[in-house]
């Protein structure tokens, strides 16, 4: 039998603890053990777990986590596409292939045998971007970083670790018919990981200097990458009636590779945003090139012998009619539009900042069409198609007259006949771009009282 007495006054958790047992036959009571010291334990001073450590944790299993999701669908494509043709070659060539595939959608030039192939599959760009930024955010989320130094930790440590997959791609990718030098792939490799992180990391610790900025950069930036957005939709529209007008030859095309047409067909569907910043180009004026002397545009077709390949097949042979001449005409319309909207949004707007806000959108959508036709070029070889795609300097520069003129005038005809008023008075115009006061509470204003 044991007796337990009360617990000594005094802080919780300190008072010591007896333990009576009384035997049998009246026998004196003996202690069983010595007094117990407890620790107690403040929740309020409680010891953070140390930030490297959690930073270094994290960074490593976020950066392997993005390097796998897009890794390994690449790998199963490649070891299905090997079992079809019959499991030629060694495992170790296979791993090569799939490598330099994930090489490609960071842009760095490649050589499979006697071709050099330095255009970027856009959409898996995308991809591999998308996933670096939620790779860097959830490295700040796990340290709690709120600043612009957790920022720069989360997001340097995440570049520093991506970067070393790269090279170690690029180093065991360089068998069989593959190879890919190591400085061309970090220097093409490194800016997209660094950007990518960097905005995914800020975004989550919510340093962006969106918020800060004035209101006319805000909505000025906003309108031109809404401006470009419209344009490459009309590009992707463009591309698929292309594919839909020349749809006999695709599949003629197709029909050439036999059981391996659905790796032709995988390949198409992911250089297809190349195809679309392509169209937007060919709309635009200056057009593209598929080959070294080449041009296609829409009143200027010279093309020399293409490859079998469904991309090629949807390419323009012969230039517009005359009625359709009218698609270059397209970016000055859409800019007008964009430039009437931008001042319904803005009737708090004085006539300067709206003129300058119209003028950072067009340099915005330029300078945007202008770095995607860079991306979206390069080389499939070394001799007939060395050179790809559009002129970058020409597209942002041709785009950019364009948006100029169509913002800038629409913004000025637009506030020369009042627009913000009748758009303030149809409620257009968002809330939190009209300033409402509130009415002064009066005398008049309270409930009367009844007995």
């Amino acid at each position: 039998m044991e007796r337990r007495p009360n617990r000594r006054p005094g802080r919780p958790g300190s008072a010591q603890r007896d333990t009576v047992r009384i035997g049998a036959g009246g026998t004196a009571p003996r202690q069983r053990e010595t007094d117990r010291e407890t620790e107690v334990l403040d929740t309020g001073t409680r010891r953070r777990p140390a930030r490297p450590r959690a930073l270094l944790a994290s960074a490593l299993a976020t950066t392997v986590w993005c390097a796998t999701t897009i890794f390994t669908p690449i790998l199963v494509c490649v070891i299905l596409g090997w079992w079809q043709a019959g499991a030629q070659g060694s495992v170790a060539v296979v791993a090569a292939a799939a490598g330099t595939a994930w090489l490609s959608g960071h842009g760095v030039p490649v050589d499979i045998g006697p071709m050099h192939l330095s255009v970027a599959p856009l959409a898996l760009t995308v991809l591999i971007a998308w996933r670096l930024a939620k790779a860097a955010a959830g490295t700040t989320r796990a340290i709690g970083g709120r600043d612009a130094a957790a920022v720069r930790a989360a997001a340097g440590l995440v570049t520093i670790l991506y970067t070393g997959l790269v090279a170690a791609a690029a180093a065991l990718s360089s068998r069989g018919p593959f190879d890919a030098d190591m400085l061309p792939a970090l220097l093409h490799a490194v800016p997209l990981v660094a950007a990518a992180t960097a905005f995914g990391a800020a975004r989550e610790a919510g340093v962006l200097p969106w918020a800060t900025a004035s209101v006319w950069l805000r909505r000025g930036l906003r309108t031109g990458m809404i401006t470009a957005g419209a344009l490459l939709a009309f590009g992707a529209a463009a591309t698929g009636a292309a594919f839909a007008v020349r749809g006999p030859v695709v599949a003629d095309t197709l029909g050439l590779y036999g059981n391996a047409s659905w790796i032709v067909a995988l390949l198409s569907l992911l250089y297809l945003p190349n195809l679309a910043v392509w169209a937007v180009a060919y709309i635009a004026g200056p057009g593209f090139a598929v080959g070294a002397g080449t041009a296609v545009q829409t009143e200027l077709i010279e093309l020399g012998p293409l490859p079998a390949f469904p991309v090629f097949a949807a390419v323009p042979n012969a230039p517009l009619p005359d009625y359709a001449t009218v698609l270059v005409g397209l970016p000055l319309m859409l800019a007008a539009v964009f430039g009437v909207i931008l001042t319904y949004r803005s009737p708090d707007l004085r006539l300067p900042r709206v003129t300058t806000a119209s003028i950072v959108a067009a340099a915005t959508a330029a300078l945007v069409l202008g770095l995607l036709a860079y991306l979206s070029g390069g080389a499939a070889g070394r001799d007939l198609l060395a050179d790809l795609g559009p002129d970058p300097l020409a597209v942002a520069g041709i785009s950019g007259v364009q948006f100029l003129i169509g913002l800038v005038g629409a913004a000025l005809i637009a506030r020369l006949f009042a627009v913000h008023r009748r758009a303030a008075e149809a409620e257009l115009v968002r809330r939190d771009t009209v300033v409402i006061p509130e009415p002064a509470p009066g005398r008049d204003d309270a409930l009367p009282c009844h007995p």
